[in-house]
């Protein structure tokens, strides 16, 4: 399954007409190459997104865990996600990783697969404070006007594995600003943090033992971005390889340890697998950042990102129509409250556990 191509862009793609905020994109700006967005249903006015994860010492641990017989069921339930895909890394702490990436754009249907009791009783049972392995979940809910997307129409990943969205060329694509632009709501809120928020270490969370639940700021800004080496032949690899898989994995080193300087809470540079945790060509990033603004200031000011865009327009120069490189990202600005961040016998490093506040619930 994959999304219906619409060859003209929708008129929601444009924003509104009033404007509190100015686009960013010059007028008569026409982009080296067209990129595409995906368009929810029409009836859709917010979507949600899982991540749902096993964490262990070694991959061997990940296989023995609970979690896998769990995930199957979950995701073959008659309610679960439109759409998923399987990741594994390697986190900060050193631990392994086993991440599902699913998608609902039926707020009933996902309501319908929140409430199965013998789903959700899984990850309150006891056992998961005592197991070999931890398990995480970051559920997000995304209002329709808090989101953005980049793809290219000829390869189907994230939301656009599903025939249930539509993608469409974005009028805003190929400058710095196109993300803000690309995000309705951008239009009449700067979609900022709170004032003062900062990332302060909390103390007093072990993490093992313990099962915390974290409550984002308002406007936490979240990316899943990836780029596939996977269609490449071997010329393009090779180029690939020499030019750009450098400066890709020295910004994601630059933003997972760097946390304070970049604001961004958590970053995780994740390869794509199937379900048994065995490799596809796909690397992709899963960063959490203080706010939009913050996403931006290393987009548009940092030599690492600089290192990656300029590397990546010598690539389109060189090649031209026949670049093989496929890259993607979607961007959630979330909103407070109904969003999910649970760590349950994690290390204390995992995701957003030790940044913000929090409620232990066991």
């Amino acid at each position: 399954m994959t999304a219906k191509l619409i060859q003209t862009a929708p008129a929601e793609a444009y924003g509104p007409s009033e404007r509190r905020f100015p686009l960013r994109r010059r007028e008569g700006f026409v982009p080296q190459v067209q990129r595409w967005s995906f368009q929810l249903p029409p009836d859709c006015m917010q979507m949600r997104v899982g991540f749902l994860a096993v964490q262990g010492v070694d991959d061997a641990a990940l296989e023995r865990s609970a979690f896998f017989r769990w995930a199957q069921d979950a995701l073959s339930h008659a309610a679960g996600p439109t759409t998923f895909d399987h990741a594994r890394f390697t986190d900060i702490q050193g631990l392994r990783n086993h991440v599902v990436a699913a998608y609902w754009v039926d707020e009933g249907r996902f309501e319908r697969w929140r409430s199965d009791d013998v789903l959700q009783s899984w990850w309150a049972s006891k056992e998961r404070l005592h197991d070999t392995t931890g398990v995480w979940r970051e559920i997000l809910r995304v209002p329709r006007e808090r989101q953005e997307s980049i793809y290219w129409p000829d390869y189907p990943a994230g939301l656009t594995s599903s025939d249930e969205v539509a993608i469409y060329p974005t009028p805003y694509c190929g400058y710095y600003g196109a993300m803000r632009d690309r995000i309705a709501l951008a239009a009449r809120d700067p979609l900022d943090a709170p004032e003062g928020s900062v990332l302060n270490t909390q103390s007093g969370r072990a993490g093992y033992g313990e099962r915390w639940r974290i409550t984002p700021p308002h406007n936490l800004a979240v990316i899943r971005s990836a780029n596939t080496w996977g269609r490449m032949d071997e010329e393009q690899l090779a180029d690939y390889e020499r030019n750009l898989q450098q400066p890709l994995q020295d910004g994601m080193a630059y933003l997972r340890e760097s946390p304070l300087p970049a604001g961004c809470a958590s970053l995780r540079m994740q390869r794509k697998s199937d379900a048994q945790g065995r490799q596809l060509p796909e690397d992709h990033a899963l960063g959490h950042f203080l706010s939009l603004r913050h996403m931006e200031a290393w987009a548009e000011n940092h030599a690492t990102h600089a290192a990656i865009f300029n590397a990546a327009i010598s690539r389109y120069q060189r090649y031209g129509k026949d670049n093989q490189l496929r890259t993607w990202h979607e961007v959630y600005v979330l909103p407070a409250g109904d969003q999910l961040f649970e760590y349950v016998h994690c290390g204390p490093q995992t995701g957003l556990l030790r940044w913000f506040d929090g409620e232990r619930v066991g």
